[in-house]
């Protein structure tokens, strides 16, 4: 999947001087003390517009129906409306925003095609993706198996079944989300099973003698120089 980012008809990102327009339009007052107010309708349906038209360029080579730019408009505008505060003025409202459909978008894409998938990773087929020499050299397609091999072995050997399923899931995508759900688990104790599942791949492989570099290059095909 390739990666996208927020897409705007407004090449001019920064802040503009002064509170955005958008915020009091949105019901946030420019003093933090007044209480909040309805938000203008038509303020609401602009910004909905907005970020459908953005969604829709990035999306365009993605095969996303106009139901689901619609859907994803629609729910990233609540979330916009909900996180008003959160909004700290470093860019335009609008590039804020954006930013915000684009994840809710991702977060969607993510989940339908790990779910489509219906399938837990396996650690040994997840390695082999990583193994194709492509043009490295001799010597570092027999460093990347080597490096690829310990993984295999300490994925198998050192951590418990559920950290192998939890770990996978991530590395083949899955939105954390769909992990706990899948797991039974919440986030936060998703979290630390991942952490605790890392903590001892990184003891076995430094005891192998390699190092987080050795393993970085290994999973994403990079080369030494």
């Amino acid at each position: 999947m390739e990666p996208i980012g927020p897409q705007t008809d407004h090449p001019d990102t920064a802040a503009p001087h002064g509170p955005d327009p958008w915020l009091a339009r949105l019901g946030r007052p420019v003093d933090p003390d007044l209480p909040r107010t309805e938000p203008d309708p038509t303020a609401v349906e602009e910004l909905r517009t907005i970020l459908r038209k953005s969604l829709a360029k990035s999306l365009s080579r993605r095969g996303v129906s106009d139901a689901d730019l619609d859907d994803f408009a629609q729910e990233a505008t609540v979330r916009v409306l909900s996180r008003l505060d959160n909004f700290r003025g470093d860019s335009r409202f609008t590039t804020w925003a954006i930013s915000v459909a684009t994840r809710v978008a991702l977060t969607h894409l993510r989940t339908r095609q790990w779910q489509a998938r219906g399938q837990d990773v396996d650690a040994d087929d997840y390695l082999g993706t990583r193994a194709d020499p492509g043009a490295q050299r001799p010597d570092q397609t027999l460093e990347k198996h080597a490096v690829l091999e310990a993984l295999r072995r300490a994925i198998h050997e050192r951590l418990t079944e559920k950290q192998r399923s939890a770990l996978l899931a991530e590395l083949g995508g899955a939105p954390t989300h769909v992990v706990a759900e899948r797991l039974g688990m919440t986030r936060g104790a998703l979290y630390k099973l991942t952490h605790d599942a890392r903590k001892r791949l990184k003891e076995a492989l430094e005891s192998a003698g390699y190092t987080d570099g050795d393993v970085s290059r290994a999973l994403n095909g990079a080369s030494h120089n």
